[in-house]
C-alpha cells in the first residue's frame, strides 16, 4: 500500500492524539477554529480518519496509486 507520508501519520494516530494534532496542524495551516468549536472538529476528523481508514482497506494494494481517469 502507498500511501504518503501524512495520510500515514494521520492514521496512526488514536483519539487521544487527534485531540492535541487537530489544533497543531490547523495552526499550520493558518486556521484557528473557535474553542466552543474544537471538540466538533475533533469528532469529526475522528470520523474522517475512520472513513479513511476504511477506503483505503477496501482499495487494498491500489491505495495511493492514481486514480484511472473515468471513460464512459
Amino acid at each position: 500500500m502507498a500511501l504518503d507520508a501524512e495520510t500515514t501519520a494521520f492514521l496512526a494516530l488514536d483519539d487521544f492524539e487527534m485531540a492535541a494534532w487537530a489544533p497543531r496542524r490547523a495552526a499550520e495551516q493558518g486556521v484557528e477554529p473557535p474553542a466552543p468549536a474544537l471538540p466538533g472538529v475533533i469528532d469529526n476528523l475522528v470520523l474522517l480518519k475512520s472513513q479513511t481508514a476504511l477506503f483505503v482497506a477496501a482499495l487494498g494494494d491500489a491505495a495511493g496509486e492514481a486514480p484511472e481517469t473515468f471513460q464512459p
